[in-house]
């Protein structure tokens, strides 16, 4: 455990200054910071610098060659919303292939 001393204290028979950060067992660091002759002692590692980069999300496009048989209901309702289309996954999967479809045709002709 690493302790940083608040007063000059003796550790192992040797004197030590205060503002020394010293790595002592357990139980002799609990007993100093209990005696307020020291404090516990955290070391400090830097946080990584988060991406200042935006996040954009892409639509779909016609150009994506998309398989909707392949692609779960929660997939095709996914899919769906980034269209812009809300679909209700009450209905069984072939109709919202469909749905998703027809959609998709609409947007194409505009």
């Amino acid at each position: 455990m690493k302790v940083k001393l608040l007063r000059s204290t003796m550790i192992a028979g040797v004197p030590t200054d205060s503002g020394t950060i010293v790595d002592v067992e357990k139980h002799t660091g609990e007993y100093l910071v209990a005696i307020d002759k020291a404090e516990i002692y955290v070391e400090v590692c830097e946080a990584p610098i988060p991406s200042t980069k935006p996040v954009v999300e892409q639509k779909p496009t016609s150009e994506d060659k998309v398989d909707f048989v392949q692609m779960t209901k929660a997939q095709l309702e996914v899919y769906g919303r980034q269209l812009g289309l809300e679909l209700d996954k009450r209905h069984n999967k072939a109709d919202l292939i469909v749905e998703l479809e027809e959609a998709i045709s609409i947007m194409e002709e505009s």
